[in-house]
Order: C-alpha cells, then sequence, then structure tokens
C-alpha cells in the first residue's frame, strides 16, 4: 500500500470531508455523522470523482478506467454513474492475483449505495472473483434476480488446484427496481454477513479463514465478470467502499443514516428499452420492427431511403412490446430507420439509428448465416453474432434452442437479445422453435412469423425455406405433414431448404442410443417420416440444430451416398451451448464433422450455391459448393 506524507493525509482528510459534506448537500439531509469504516478504497462517481473516464480513489490509488461512456447523473436525488448499456462498467483492475497488497485477508467490508434498473440472474456491483464450474474463488457483492447477495470463498475450501468453493448469501429482502438501496457485506473470518438499508439482512458461517483469491482476476464496479462469464449492469452506483476492517452492525447503520432519505423516495418508474429495436420477417416489401419497453409508451419509426427519414408510422395505444409493420417498401433496397417510444410522462426513449435491406429478386446474389442451440451462453453468442454480422449477410437462421428455458424472460433479453444486439437490428432472424423454448408464450411474442408460426415458409431470391416444429407431429397425417407437402408441391424455387430442430441423420455419441454401450438410431427415429418427402420433392439441403456440434453429411437418397441426386443434411449447434460428441466410429454418411462452436455461411447467385462454416474465433473448417442447371 502506498505511504504518504503529513501534508497528503491532511489533503486527503479535506478532500473526504468535502465530498461528504457535497453529498450531504444533494440530499438535503440532515444526516448524523458517518461511522469510520476504515475504508481502504473509496470510489465515488461525482463530477470530481470521476473525470476523463477515469474514477479516482485517493486513498489506495486504484484507479478505475470507465468503459463505454456512461451517463454521469448530478443533483436530485443523488449523484451517481447510471450504466445502461451492456459496453458500460469500471474496471479498477484488469488483473489481480493472490498477491496484492491491498487485498483484505480475512476481515473485509464492502459497502455501495445502489440502484438496479433491470434484474439479471448474476449482477455484480464489487466483484474480484472466479467462477468457473469448479474452479471458484474470490470475492463479490452483487445481485440476482430479486435479490442482492454477497459471495466469497476461503482458503479452507481450497483444493490442490488452488481454487475452492464460493459461497453466495442472499438477502432476505427483495429489491424494487429503480430504488434506491444500501447494501453492505462483512466477514471476519468466521461469518458472513449481509445488511440492506443499515439492518442485518442474513449471515452464513459456511466459510472460515482468509479469503481465497484467483491466480487471476478482474477487478470491476457494475458487473458480474470472469474468465468465462460477463454480466453487464443496468442501473447506477453512488460510491462503493471496501475496507480490510469488519464493520459493526452499528457501524453500518450509521453509515446508512448519514443519507437515509436517499432510500426513502422511490423513483418514478424508468423509461428504457428492454429489448433495443430489431427486426423481423422481411419480405421484397415488407418489414416488422419490433421492441419492448420497460413501461407502456406509445411507439414512431421513422423509416426512408436517407438519413434522417422521412417516413413514419405511430402505434398511438401504450404498450410495452411493440411490433410495427412497414409496408409498400421498394424490393432489394436499403432502408433506414429510428424508433421513439414516449412514455405517459412525455419521456422519450430513442433508439439508435439502424438500416436494413428489402429482399431481392430471383436473379441477384444473396447470403445468410446459421446458428443454432445458443441457449445461455451470452459470451460465445455475442462473439459468433459479431462474426456473423461482419460476413454482412441479409438474413439469418435459426435452428431451434434460442434460449436455455422458454418460459425465463430473462434469458431472452439477457442471454438472446443482447449479445445479438447490433445483429439484430440489421438483419431479420427465422427462427424454428427447439425444445428449450417448451413452446412458451415468450417465443410466439418475441418473433413476428406468418401464422401458425410454429411453421411457416418464406422465399427469398431464388430460394423457399419451410420452417418446421419437430416438436410437434410431422407424422403423415399430421397437420405440418400435408402442409409441407403441398408446399414443397407448390413450389418453383430453383433452391428448396428446409429447417427443424431434431436431426434426421446424425452421428451423435448419445442423443439417439449410447454409440459406447449399445447401438444408436443415427438420427430422430419418429422424424424420419420425413425423409421420403423431402426427397419426392427434391430438397437440396435439411437443416437442424439440437445436437451441440457441426456434421454435414454426404448426399443421401433412399438410405444410402448418392451424389447425383441425395440430400445433404447439415446439423449446426453451434450457437453456445454445451458442446457434444461423435460417435467413436464413422457412420456411412458422416462427410464433415467438428466439435466446436460455429456458424455457416451461405453465398448464393443462380444455380452456384456455397457455404462456409467459421469457428467462434473466425477460423474456417469446412466449405462445400452445390451446383444446379
Amino acid at each position: 500500500m502506498k505511504r504518504f506524507s503529513k501534508l497528503t493525509v491532511a489533503l486527503l482528510c479535506v478532500i473526504a470531508v468535502g465530498a461528504v459534506a457535497y453529498f450531504r448537500d444533494s440530499l438535503s439531509t440532515s444526516a448524523a455523522p458517518r461511522e469510520d469504516l476504515a475504508a481502504f478504497a473509496h470510489w465515488s462517481f461525482t463530477a470530481q470523482g470521476a473525470v476523463d473516464g477515469k474514477v479516482t480513489d485517493p486513498i489506495s490509488g486504484l484507479i478505475g478506467t470507465i468503459h463505454g461512456n456512461p451517463k454521469l447523473l448530478s443533483g436530485q436525488p443523488t449523484t451517481a454513474i447510471e450504466f445502461a448499456a451492456p459496453n458500460q462498467y469500471v474496471t479498477l483492475k484488469a488483473k489481480v492475483t493472490p498477491q496484492d497488497t491491498f487485498l483484505p485477508k480475512a476481515n473485509q467490508t464492502m459497502v455501495a449505495w445502489v440502484r438496479i434498473d433491470e434484474p439479471t440472474e448474476w449482477g455484480g456491483i464489487l466483484g474480484c472473483m472466479q467462477d468457473n464450474g469448479d474452479k471458484e474463488a474470490g470475492v463479490i457483492l452483487g445481485y440476482n434476480k430479486s435479490r442482492f447477495y454477497y459471495g466469497l470463498a476461503s482458503k479452507k475450501s481450497a483444493k490442490k488446484d488452488g481454487f475452492g468453493t464460493l459461497t453466495f448469501l442472499e438477502s432476505k429482502t427483495s429489491y424494487e427496481l429503480g430504488r434506491w438501496y444500501h447494501v453492505a457485506a462483512t466477514y471476519d473470518g468466521t461469518t458472513m454477513r449481509i445488511y440492506v438499508n443499515g439492518q442485518p439482512d442474513g449471515e452464513s458461517t459456511a466459510q472460515t479463514g482468509d479469503v481465497l483469491y484467483a491466480p487471476s482476476a478482474p477487478l470491476v464496479i457494475g458487473r458480474y465478470k470472469d474468465d468465462n462469464e460477463d454480466y453487464s449492469m443496468q442501473g447506477a452506483i453512488r460510491e462503493v467502499l471496501w475496507s480490510a476492517k469488519t464493520a459493526t452492525p452499528a457501524q453500518v447503520l450509521a453509515h446508512f443514516q448519514a443519507d437515509e432519505k436517499l432510500a426513502e423516495k422511490k423513483a418514478p418508474p424508468i423509461s428504457r428499452f428492454i429489448v433495443d429495436p430489431y427486426l423481423q420477417f422481411g419480405t421484397r416489401t415488407s418489414m416488422t420492427i419490433m421492441c419492448e419497453t420497460a413501461t407502456p409508451t406509445t411507439c414512431e419509426v421513422k423509416y426512408g431511403t436517407k438519413f434522417p427519414p422521412d417516413q413514419s408510422v405511430k402505434v398511438e395505444q401504450p404498450a410495452t412490446m411493440h411490433e410495427v409493420p412497414l409496408s409498400n417498401l421498394q424490393p432489394k433496397t436499403k432502408y433506414f430507420y429510428q424508433v421513439t417510444c414516449t412514455d405517459a410522462e412525455g419521456k422519450k426513449i430513442v433508439g439508435k439509428p439502424g438500416t436494413f435491406g428489402t429482399a431481392v429478386d430471383a436473379s441477384d446474389a444473396y447470403s445468410f448465416a446459421v446458428i443454432g442451440d445458443t441457449q445461455r451462453n451470452p459470451i460465445i453468442t455475442g462473439k459468433v453474432a459479431k462474426l456473423m454480422w461482419e460476413r454482412r449477410p441479409n438474413f439469418v437462421l435459426h435452428m431451434g434452442d434460442v434460449v436455455d428455458d422458454g418460459a425465463s424472460k430473462l434469458q431472452w433479453t439477457d442471454d438472446l437479445f443482447k449479445p445479438c444486439q447490433e445483429l439484430f437490428a440489421r438483419v431479420p432472424v427465422y427462427p424454428c422453435i427447439g425444445n428449450h423454448e417448451k413452446n412458451h408464450a415468450h417465443y410466439y411474442k418475441y418473433f413476428s412469423l406468418p401464422k401458425p408460426e410454429y411453421y411457416y415458409s418464406f422465399t427469398y431470391g431464388n430460394a423457399e425455406f419451410l420452417s418446421i416444429d419437430t416438436n410437434k407431429s410431422v407424422a403423415p397425417d399430421s397437420e405440418q405433414y400435408k402442409w409441407i407437402e403441398k408446399t414443397l408441391a407448390a413450389s418453383t424455387a430453383k433452391w428448396k431448404i428446409c429447417y427443424h430442430h431434431h436431426p434426421l441423420y446424425s452421428s451423435d455419441s448419445d442423443d439417439y442410443g449410447d454409440t459406447i454401450k449399445g447401438n444408436s438410431t443415427f438420427g430422430a427415429a419418429k422424424h424420419k417420416v420425413l425423409i421420403p418427402l423431402y426427397e419426392k420433392y427434391n430438397v437440396d439441403i435439411v437443416m437442424n440444430g439440437h445436437i451441440h456440434l457441426y456434421e454435414r453429411t454426404h448426399p443421401i437418397r433412399a438410405g444410402k451416398v448418392d451424389t447425383k441426386t441425395g440430400i445433404t443434411h447439415i446439423t449446426s449447434g453451434g450457437g453456445g451451448a454445451s458442446l457434444e460428441d461423435f460417435d467413436p466410429l464413422p457412420s456411412f454418411f458422416k462427410k464433415q464433422g467438428r466439435v466446436d462452436f460455429h456458424y455457416c455461411y451461405f453465398t448464393v447467385i443462380g444455380g452456384n450455391l456455397e457455404c462456409h462454416v467459421f469457428d467462434h474465433e473466425g477460423k474456417l473448417f469446412d466449405q462445400f459448393s452445390m451446383k444446379k442447371e
């Protein structure tokens, strides 16, 4: 720890006293004197404390780097930093090691004034930890879907690899969105305690001894971040303190009481986008713009072929979910658009300017990307989505299992839409439904698709695409089977592509039998009734997800490899879900395979179709082409 001269110490005392006075004035409180928490670090987000993208701490010298240009609030009810975008947070140190001398050993206290604007499964206020499967270490003060928590691992839990087990102590109190809370956590080497608004709110004796810090961990404010997880915060933080002493309940209460009026005032509902504007179901002459807001709003979409857009569609009925169709557009044309939502108090939420292109003619070149099984891995999903966007496809196909639990709204907003924000704002996505969606209403809420929505078709360029729900019956007497046959029989498209979640051919090791101990059906047996139908109408490609890897078959017809008239089957389930593996022996149909996160990129012009497959680092690992007269 740095040493200071007497003059420096005196100056720091003056600064500290001034900062306290500043906070009290801004709150207009008659606060009681603060108890001394003996903080070794104190980050205050004021005009004085946060300057030029940095937040200073005169005590420890740990200067934070502010990412993403978050807003600095001033005045009533308090000064604070407001995080509203996924790239906004503060890094205090990129990599902390157990040898860093500033780290508290056993005794410690963390304190923060914080406002949560949107819940998340894992949220961080101040953290320095790793939580990677069985490799856990460090300490964090944070929040989840409804409560605050204090996470800590002690050396008593350490294993031979240097990692241990984190205990997450939850508060009994549930927080309200948009309201300020004083949250504190203490540890004395035997007991973890958490406080909400000055009151004890939970304790645990699961950990004992010195804190076990990770060999390498980021020290951050406003984020839950480690080597393989990265969850952003939507909310605000006024100040964060960290002490190498264990505060008493009386000290925590006194610190809260100094500014307790901040917790009394309930903030009005916050107007913001829960899901930023995104595109749905584009055609040659139409596009649908969607978004979701936290409070009921009216919605206006401005659009046009130049910027700023000169046309407008308004939805005057207040709602939180908006679905705005744009019609009478020009084919194969670039459009600009911008969404503005207005709440009951007249506050406006303005989306970023976006672009989209209407569908091309049958004689034009076009491209599309394919991803499947994103489920619950926003880091990988975000990387793959960014790589897809860099290719500038005309549209995206999703092979299903877009989330891990279709009933969890947070998984839709945080695990799918946030990491795919840029891609979905520029490129329409055409999904098929997977088993993890559970046929939940969220699927039909967030995707705007032709009725009955669980199956549909669309034409783009010279290809016709059929999206099918293999969670429902596809037996010959089913509604879907009859629709598929009718649609394929009537199709005049040069390329016919069908996609559904479950594979008809798969070399997976254990989803369709146990290839280590027994036999496999090498695909979903009950869905194989579709094979003769696809072959009858000369479908070119059948795509699926469900198996978390990549596989491409030889062209197959009548159960045999047929390089002249066979159908190519592609499994693309590498969007983020836990990877699976192949049968130890190659199946007769397996052409190429890889266990990796990935996406497929198709280009089509006339009778020429090419596919390139890239991993999540952007490296090409498979490619093929098809030609038709």
